[in-house]
């Protein structure tokens, strides 16, 4: 028998297609799905992905495994161009991202300029994925069992599911992903540095301060050297990355702190921390705080700085909800839990400006300790394995279900389970309190019991947003804190953030991974969700903007993720109005599903 090999680049290839592909059909409308050829009656329909590319004078396909109203289609390559009088022939995966960045109707007139740049970084995604599925094959949610907090955030492998290079890593070498890169499961200990106390900025909104519970992180490490703690007396202790602490040295206003002697490395030391999902923010067991960290890398769209303005969000945020807004969400939604980022630090230039490369943010850490509750990242649970068909959603559906002939009702009743512990609550707390939560699945964390969702965990609170027409019950709520310091909404501009973040980021990629793998239809699926929706517009809610938008719009807005990398937009600098970078996808929560 004679046994064909597949090397990692090649899986890595069908997998970067796919997030590709999906991330192109969002933005550019001259594809269409055509029935592929097939001979009559056998099987169910086919489809085959049609991509236009004028400038070479052919058309470009690839076969759809499986064909998606949310648009998480799956893709099986290879792509085949076809060109008028001659033969069709294979077009490679790089060979066809090279195509589509130099086409103009496609990518427009600044393809010259922009195409080497985006391509490096889709070259690099691909080149990532391949080296960890042959450095880590095996690393993925349990099947098993559930899932630790730990373990589910170095299961997400590959990244961004709709976007053109998810795991691109500019200024990250191959080397430092396999060291610093959750996917990879390895720790490593801080750097930390101590500052004079008026070298330092810092903020908090507990009683303690942000220096103190530092100090407190180091002291509670059983693996830090005590003489540390004893040389750092007086200062301020700051936790740093280790890569952010080596790329600082070469900073020239941290080497004017470090020769004033205002500024002291002490080195690596204590237990080991590791990186979540989002790879700046660090978690350790032991630690009653992960750290969120300014990284001076891009991943995907973005520069990973932290501003001065989003550790101020946090801490107006963790002060709201320290009071009657907070007591009113633990009463109503008792299984629902937003992750607080109560301080941060940084140090201060010669100028005495902050320095936004060196802040770290401290944010709750609810699954301390060795028996850690079982909960897993969203984005980890919808992942598509690479063979196109499960993920690790799917395999805790068979888990529960105990074989595939009930794998369907529980499938079902997962997806209501998941929508009453993580959905609902997010819904009702902007229609009736106004805040604005980015619920992507990377800020989702999903409590598991047995499988079944048991509750839900939202983090980042930096990017919290209010809308407007609430400000004056959440002054009234919370006297003396700067509302408008946040990001400010109109009713109708959240309701399609929302819809973007946590409908079509979160639910539609639970929805497409179930049905990618045949345990439910999407339909069957939107119905429960339009359910959801509506049980919930039926409610006293003061607010139903965002209801009816789901309900009624035939078009939802989604972050144009394709463009946005091309132009090489920095979101975290360049975009002031996130909707301004938003495309239209249709809706299907508007019109009624049919089952099917």
């Amino acid at each position: 028998m004679i046994k064909t090999f597949i090397s990692s680049i090649d899986v890595a290839y069908e997998i970067s297609a796919r997030s590709f592909l999906n991330s192109l059909m969002r933005e550019w409308r001259e594809w269409s799905l055509v029935p592929a050829a097939q001979g009559a009656g056998v099987g169910p329909l086919r489809w085959t992905a049609r991509f236009p590319l004028p400038s070479r004078g052919s058309v470009v396909e690839i076969e759809v495994v499986h064909r998606s109203s949310v648009g998480q289609h799956v893709f099986r390559l290879p792509l085949r161009e076809h060109r008028a009088g001659a033969p069709s022939r294979a077009l490679a995966f790089p060979e066809f991202a090279a195509a589509v960045a130099n086409e103009p109707a496609i990518v427009g007139a600044r393809a010259p300029d922009a195409a080497p740049t985006f391509l490096r970084r889709v070259f690099q995604s691909a080149a990532n994925v391949a080296d960890v599925l042959a450095r880590a094959p095996g690393r993925s949610v349990s099947l098993r069992r559930d899932p630790s907090f730990h373990e589910a955030e170095q299961a997400l492998r590959f990244g961004h599911s709709m976007h053109p290079t998810p795991r691109s890593r500019d200024e990250f070498t191959a080397e430092d992903s396999r060291r610093f890169a959750p996917e990879y499961g390895h720790g490593f200990p801080l750097r930390w540095w101590s500052a004079d106390r008026d070298a330092v900025a810092q903020g908090s909104s507990r009683e303690e301060s942000a220096a103190r519970l530092c100090a407190d992180l180091a002291a509670g490490d059983p693996a830090i050297d005590p003489r540390l703690l004893a040389e750092a007396e007086g200062r301020v202790l700051l936790p740093m990355h280790p890569w952010q602490a080596a790329r600082l040295a070469l900073d020239p206003a941290i080497d004017t702190l470090f020769r004033a002697g205002r500024l002291v490395d002490h080195g690596h030391a204590g237990a080991p921390w590791f990186a979540t999902t989002s790879l700046r923010s660090l978690y350790a067991p032991h630690a009653r705080w992960m750290l969120k960290h300014s990284l001076s890398l891009r991943l995907t769209n973005s520069l990973r700085l932290i501003k001065g303005i989003e550790c101020e969000r946090g801490l107006m945020v963790d002060a709201l909800l320290a009071g009657r807004v907070g007591a009113e969400l633990a009463a109503r939604f008792p299984a629902f839990q937003i992750l607080g980022e109560p301080a941060y630090l940084a140090l201060r230039g010669p100028d005495g400006a902050i320095l936004p490369q060196t802040i770290v943010a401290l944010r709750e850490n609810p699954f301390r300790g060795d028996g850690q509750r079982p909960a897993a990242v969203l984005a980890a649970l919808c992942e598509i394995h690479p063979d196109g068909q499960g993920s690790a959603l799917a395999d805790t559906i068979l888990r529960i279900a105990g074989g595939a002939d009930s794998a369907g009702t529980v499938a079902l009743r997962w997806f209501e389970r998941f929508l009453d512990v993580a959905v609902r609550p997010i819904l009702e707390i902007q229609c009736d309190l106004g805040l604005l939560f980015g619920a992507h699945q990377q800020n989702l964390v999903i409590g598991l019991e047995d499988g079944w969702p048991r509750e839900a965990f939202f983090r980042d609170c930096q990017g919290t947003g209010f809308v407007r027409e609430f400000l004056p019950a959440l002054r009234e709520a919370a006297p003396g804190l700067d509302l408008e310091a946040g990001h400010l909404f109109a009713s109708t501009e959240a309701a399609q953030i929302m819809a973007y973040y946590l409908i079509v980021n979160s639910v539609f990629a639970v929805i497409g991974a179930i049905a990618i793998a045949g345990l439910a239809t999407e339909d069957a699926l939107i119905q429960i969700l339009r359910r959801a929706i509506e049980e919930i517009a039926a409610k006293e809610i003061r607010d139903k903007a965002c209801l009816r938008f789901l309900m009624e719009a035939k078009m939802l807005g989604c972050k144009g993720n394709f463009m946005i990398c091309f132009r090489n937009i920095n979101e975290n600098t360049d975009v002031i109005d996130p909707l301004a970078g938003y495309v239209p996808m249709p809706n299907p929560i508007a019109t009624r599903p049919t089952e099917a």
